[in-house]
């Protein structure tokens, strides 16, 4: 074979090789979108409707107790969903003993910390959030998460953007004045839980960005299945030791009863089971998609791709929830994916397979 043949057939596969990473990254918006979706839906099912778990006609205090408790139960119930698919793909895929000896090292220990900001805060207040509105009010909110990060790492790492960068930056944030103006339609015009969601939306997308500051340096030196593995199993167990009793702690003595340990041995013999384990499905393979988005396609690539999960969120709330999006939302939740695609990459260069690393 000539050295031109060889050179056009390392291209070909390449090109094959960055084809399959653009899909895996479209599929991972795909699935956290439509993932954000099922978790909203499951609070229609027992145990969430239950009388002494549903909370209508309760004053502000104790409902707010009980929302907040249904959100972490559902946090906690996701990321043990989504550590345990995970973990059954690695074991599949003969991985599994590589967790010990990734977690004694120190991008391993990065990928931890990452996962106590990604998992109890982030996720936290991406599941209080999708509680308190429509899932396709808050996915949007978190999707600004690349336009927060380049922001932290301008200020952290003192990183040079282009102009490019800024103008990604403004979009999501004009974006988000949109969403967070979207009126909620008849009858439900915002009011305080609005706010309370939308604000915890933000805190997730803090969580997110800041995990992905901290976890980049681990990602780079460790099998990315196995990072993912450790990031979630993490989540899980921090939800179990720390998350759920401080805040149960707090919540009770602030506002009344906050039955999340309730909730979750509950939620193991109703209809809300099979609805979590699904959504751990999905949010676990949207993670595992995106990984392996980042090692075919490179971070910039994937990231942009992973964001449109702003906008199959709206689209799967339209379509299954009975939500009738306003005009702002559509409009902002486009505006933060097409800011956060231009702080994650040049769109000239986004499908340019020949060029891609």
């Amino acid at each position: 074979m000539s050295a031109k043949s060889a050179q056009a057939v390392l291209e070909a596969k390449q090109l094959k090789h960055a084809k399959k990473g653009i899909l895996a990254g479209i599929l991972s918006g795909v699935l956290w979108g439509a993932s954000g979706t099922v978790l909203y839906l499951a609070l229609n099912f027992e145990p969430f409707t239950l009388p002494q778990f549903s909370g209508e006609g309760l004053e502000f205090g104790p409902g707010l107790a009980l929302l907040v408790a249904a959100a972490l139960c559902g946090a906690l119930m996701h990321d043990t969903f989504a550590a345990i698919w995970v973990g059954v793909h690695n074991i599949r895929a003969g991985k599994f003993k590589e967790y010990g000896r990734t977690l004694r090292t120190k991008p391993g220990k990065m990928v931890c910390l990452g996962a106590i900001l990604g998992g109890p805060i982030g996720m936290s207040g991406y599941l209080l959030g999708i509680t308190f509105v429509n899932a396709a009010y808050a996915l949007p909110i978190t999707a600004a998460y690349p336009a927060l990060a380049a922001v932290l790492a301008t200020f952290i790492f003192r990183e040079r953007n282009p102009a490019r960068v800024w103008i990604g930056v403004v979009l999501c944030i004009l974006g988000s004045f949109l969403v967070y103006y979207a009126p909620l339609g008849e009858g439900q015009e915002k009011d305080v839980y609005f706010a309370i969601g939308m604000v915890l939306s933000t805190l997730a997308c803090l969580g997110w960005a800041s995990e992905g500051l901290l976890s980049t340096y681990g990602m780079d030196m460790l099998d990315p299945d196995i990072a993912l593995g450790i990031r979630e199993g993490v989540s899980a167990i921090a939800y179990f030791i720390f998350v759920v009793p401080v805040v149960t702690l707090f919540m009770s003595n602030s506002f009344g009863p906050t039955p999340i340990w309730e909730l979750f041995s509950a939620a193991w013999h109703t209809s809300a089971l099979p609805i979590y384990v699904f959504a751990g499905f999905l949010g676990g393979f949207s993670y595992i998609y995106w990984y392996r988005a980042l090692n075919m396609t490179g971070v910039a690539r994937a990231m942009a791709l992973n964001v449109t999960y702003a906008l199959w969120g709206v689209l799967f709330g339209a379509i299954f929830t009975g939500l009738t999006p306003t005009i702002y939302l559509v409009m902002g939740a486009g505006a933060i994916a097409c800011g956060a695609i231009l702080v994650s990459a040049n769109p000239r260069e986004l499908f340019r397979l020949r060029e891609t690393k």
